[in-house]
C-alpha cells in the first residue's frame, strides 16, 4: 500500500472538461432522436475548442466515422448546424472496416496524420462489430468495447460510440442500453438520450462514468440549426 499511496499518478485529461475525458464512451439512446446531430456539435465543438453547454473545450482535431451516412446528408447537416463557418480539424468517413479487419490499423494510420486528435467518434457500434461474433453474448460486448478502450488509453484521446437502447423501459436508463451488461462494464462512461416524445424540442442526458459525477443535463432542441 506504500508504494501505491507514494505514486503520483496524473489526472486523466478532459476533452470536455467535468464532462468527457480521455476514455471509451457508449452513447445511446433510441434511432432518430438525435444522436448523430449531437455527435456532429461535439466533434465541431472540439475541433473549433469551442465551449459545449457551458463546459470548457480542450480544442483538437476530431474524426467522425458517420457509417449510417453518405456525405451529401453529413454536408446538408452540418451547413444546417453551422453555416459556413467551417474547420480543417473535424475529419469525417462513411466507411471503415470491422474491428476484426484492420479498424484499429485504419485509426493508427489516422492518429500518425493527425497527431493532435483529441476525440474519435463511431456511428455506430453494430458498423464495426466483429464479422460473425455473437451480437448479445456478455464475454463479446464486453471484448469489443475494451479493445476500442485500449485504443483510446494507448493514444490519450476520447472514443465515442453510439449505441442504441431497447424499447423496454427501465428505473435505471443505463439498463435500457442494446445488448449485453458487458458494454458499459468495459466501458469508461456512458452518456443516455431520451425523450418523452420523439418530436420533443426537448430532451434529457443522462451521464455516467468512472471520472465524473454522474449528471443530467436538459437540452433544448433548435429545429432550424439543429442544435
Amino acid at each position: 500500500m506504500e508504494e501505491l499511496y507514494d505514486t503520483v499518478y496524473p489526472p486523466k485529461a478532459a476533452v470536455v472538461d467535468k464532462l468527457i475525458y480521455n476514455g471509451t464512451y457508449l452513447f445511446a439512446g433510441v434511432p432518430k432522436i438525435g444522436k448523430s446531430f449531437l455527435m456532429a456539435q461535439l466533434g465541431y465543438h472540439v475541433s473549433m475548442g469551442l465551449p459545449l453547454w457551458n463546459y470548457q473545450v480542450n480544442q483538437g482535431s476530431a474524426l467522425y466515422l458517420a457509417l449510417e451516412d453518405d456525405f451529401s446528408r453529413i454536408q446538408k447537416r452540418l451547413s444546417r448546424m453551422f453555416g459556413m463557418e467551417s474547420t480543417p480539424n473535424f475529419h469525417f468517413t462513411t466507411k471503415s472496416k470491422a474491428l476484426n479487419e484492420e479498424l484499429e490499423e485504419q485509426l493508427t494510420n489516422f492518429m500518425k496524420e493527425h497527431p493532435n486528435t483529441k476525440l474519435i467518434m463511431i456511428d455506430t457500434l453494430q458498423k464495426v462489430r466483429e464479422i460473425n461474433g455473437e451480437r448479445y453474448n456478455y464475454s463479446n460486448d464486453y471484448d469489443i468495447v475494451m479493445k476500442l478502450k485500449q485504443f483510446s488509453e494507448k493514444h490519450n484521446i476520447c472514443m465515442m460510440i453510439v449505441h442504441h437502447t431497447r424499447k423496454l423501459q427501465s428505473e435505471d436508463c443505463f439498463d435500457m442500453i442494446s445488448g449485453t451488461n458487458g458494454l458499459l462494464g468495459a466501458a469508461n462512461g456512458a452518456f443516455i438520450l431520451q425523450k418523452t416524445k420523439r418530436i420533443d424540442n426537448k430532451g434529457i442526458l443522462d451521464i455516467a462514468g468512472r471520472d465524473q459525477q454522474d449528471q443530467k443535463i436538459y437540452l433544448e432542441f433548435d429545429r432550424e440549426k439543429c442544435l
